[in-house]
C-alpha cells in the first residue's frame, strides 16, 4: 500500500489508528473535517501562492511546485517546491505557521524528512532543505511583499540529524501495513492527554471509564504516567491523599461526592467586586495566515463584532451589538463600543484575557481610543474564574468553557441548532459574509449576531444563577 507524508505523520501519532484507517477504513470512526482544519488547508494553499510569487519575482530563479515522487517500496510524496540552484537541489516545505514546529501533532522536521527520503529513493538527490514559514512580525502596508512576509529557514542539518530515525520509522510503518490483523486492545494514546487522543481512541480503549483521569485539567505527563502505572484510570479510584493542584483536586472531589463543590464565600467575594451597571462583553475576531488588511500581521486577530448585554441595578437588561459588514479594521466597532459602554460599572467577559488582548491591540491601532480601552481592561472581571475554583462540577468534564458550564447550570439555554457554533465557524462565516452580497450575506450576518448574542446572554444567566445560589438559605452563613 502507498504511504504518504500525511499517513506517516498519522502513524507517528498512533500506529494502531493509522493501520485501522488504511486497512479497515469502514470501521474507522471518521470525524468531521472541521471548519478549523478546512481553514488550515486553505491557508496552506494561500501561503504557497505567495511562495510562487516570490520565485516569479526572483531573477534567474525558478522552482518546480508539487512535484510527485513515488518509490518502489510504496512511499508517495508531493514536494511543495523543488529548486535547482548553484549546482544542487533544494527541497522546500511550506507551512502557514510563524515558526518551525516540532511538537508531536505538528512536527515540521518529520514532514520535511519524509519528503527528502522519498525523493532520494527515487534517485533525486537533495542537497538542502528549507522550511518556508511566515514572518510573524511582518506588517502589511499595501500589496503583500512575499520577500518580507516569508521566512526561508535552512533546516538541512536538523533534517539530516533525524534521517536514520525517520527511515526506521518509515520501515516500521510499511511493515505494519503488511499486517493482516491487528491487536485492538489499547493504543499508545493512553499515555497522552485527551486533546491528543486519536480518533479511534474509544474503539481501542472501550474500558476507559467516564469520567476518567483524562478529564483532570492540566494534568502533567508525569502525573498521568504515575496513575496509569498504578492502574488508575477512573477518577473515583484516585487516592484522597494523591497530590494534585487545588483545581484538579476539586474535580476529583466533586466526582466522588456526586455533587458540585461550591465555595459560597469565594463566589460572594467575586460578586462583591462588581459594580452596576454590569456590561457583559464578548468579541468575535478574524485572523488569517496572510494578512488581509494594512497594519495587520500573520495570524493577528482583530475584532469584527461584539455583543453587549447591560444589566442595571434594578434588574433591567439591555442589549447592544455591532457587526462589521466590510473588510476593514475595527475603527467603527470601537467607536460604537465607546458609545455603548458608560464610564461606570464592571465589564464582564468569559476568558477575559482574550478580550483584554484585543483591547490592547485596538489601543495600539487607534491611539485616540487608548484611554477608553485601557479603562475597559481595568474594569474587567472574568466570570470563568468562578468555575475554576469556587464552583466545580464533574459534569463540566474538566473544562471551564462556557459551552461546558452553560448546559449544566442553565440547561434551558443551548447553542444547539445555531448555524454558527464556535469561534472558528464564526471566523469562517464572517469571511464568507464580507465576500458575498444580498440575501446570502444577510443570512450569515443574522447567524453571527445570534451566536454572539447568546454568548453574552449566557453570561448574564450564569451570573444570575450565582446570585440566586449565594442568596439561597442553604448557603447563608
Amino acid at each position: 500500500m502507498r504511504l504518504s507524508k500525511t499517513e506517516f505523520i498519522h502513524y507517528l501519532n498512533c500506529p494502531k489508528s493509522f493501520w485501522l484507517l488504511l486497512k479497515a477504513p469502514n470501521e474507522y470512526p471518521h470525524k468531521e473535517f472541521s471548519v478549523f482544519l478546512q481553514k488550515l488547508t486553505r491557508e496552506g494553499y494561500e501561503v504557497e501562492r505567495y511562495v510562487r510569487q516570490f520565485f516569479e519575482h526572483a531573477q534567474e530563479r525558478s522552482a518546480d511546485f508539487q512535484r510527485v515522487f513515488e518509490t518502489e517500496d510504496g512511499l508517495f510524496a508531493r514536494a511543495d517546491a523543488i529548486e535547482a540552484i548553484n549546482g544542487g537541489t533544494v527541497l522546500y516545505e511550506i507551512k502557514s505557521s510563524t515558526s518551525v514546529k516540532v511538537d508531536a501533532a505538528h512536527n515540521h522536521l518529520k514532514d520535511a524528512c519524509f519528503q527528502v527520503i522519498c525523493a532520494e529513493r527515487t534517485g533525486q538527490k537533495i542537497d538542502a532543505v528549507s522550511l518556508v514559514h511566515l514572518n510573524g512580525n511582518y506588517v502589511r502596508d499595501g500589496e503583500i511583499v512575499p520577500e518580507e512576509m516569508l521566512v526561508f529557514e535552512d533546516v538541512t542539518e536538523r533534517v539530516r540529524a533525524i534521517e536514520a530515525e525517520t527511515k526506521a520509522e518509515i520501515g516500521e510503518a510499511l511493515a505494519l501495513l503488511r499486517e493482516v490483523e491487528l491487536d485492538r486492545s489499547g493504543c499508545s494514546c493512553i499515555h497522552k492527554s485527551r486533546s491528543n487522543h486519536c480518533d479511534a481512541f474509544a474503539l481501542f480503549n472501550p474500558a476507559i471509564p467516564k469520567p476518567s483521569i483524562y478529564s483532570i485539567p492540566r494534568l502533567s505527563a508525569k502525573k498521568r504516567a504515575e496513575l496509569i502505572a498504578s492502574g488508575i484510570l477512573d477518577l473515583l479510584a484516585i487516592p484522597d491523599d494523591y497530590t494534585l493542584s487545588a483545581n484538579q483536586a476539586g474535580l476529583v472531589q466533586a466526582t466522588k461526592s456526586g455533587a458540585p463543590i461550591v465555595n459560597p464565600d469565594g463566589i460572594r467575594a467575586f460578586l462583591a467586586q462588581l459594580s452596576f451597571p454590569l456590561y457583559f462583553l464578548d468579541y468575535e475576531t478574524f485572523a488569517s495566515a496572510a494578512p488581509v488588511l494594512d497594519r495587520t500581521s500573520p495570524h493577528k486577530h482583530f475584532p469584527v463584532q461584539y455583543s453587549l448585554h447591560v444589566l442595571n441595578a434594578d434588574g433591567s437588561l439591555n442589549h447592544h451589538e455591532y457587526l462589521e459588514r466590510e473588510l476593514r479594521l475595527p475603527d467603527r466597532l470601537v467607536g460604537r463600543l465607546g458609545a455603548d459602554i458608560g464610564d461606570e460599572g464592571s465589564v464582564i467577559s468569559w476568558h477575559a484575557s482574550f478580550e483584554k488582548t484585543q483591547n490592547k491591540e485596538m489601543a495600539r491601532l487607534f491611539p485616540d481610543f487608548s484611554d477608553f480601552l485601557a479603562g475597559l481592561n481595568d474594569r474587567m472581571a472574568d466570570l470563568e474564574d468562578v468555575f475554576k475554583t469556587d464552583y466545580v462540577d464533574a459534569r463540566f468534564d474538566g473544562s471551564t468553557s462556557i459551552k461546558k458550564v452553560l448546559p449544566v447550570v442553565c440547561p434551558e439555554l443551548s447553542y444547539k441548532g445555531l448555524d454558527v457554533q464556535d469561534g472558528a465557524s464564526a471566523m469562517d462565516a464572517w469571511q464568507k459574509m464580507v465576500t458575498t452580497q444580498g440575501e446570502e450575506s444577510n443570512k450569515i450576518a443574522t447567524a453571527l449576531l445570534g451566536y454572539c448574542k447568546l454568548d453574552t446572554f449566557a453570561m448574564v444567566e450564569i451570573y444570575r444563577f450565582l446570585v440566586r445560589l449565594t442568596a439561597s438559605t442553604s448557603f447563608q452563613s
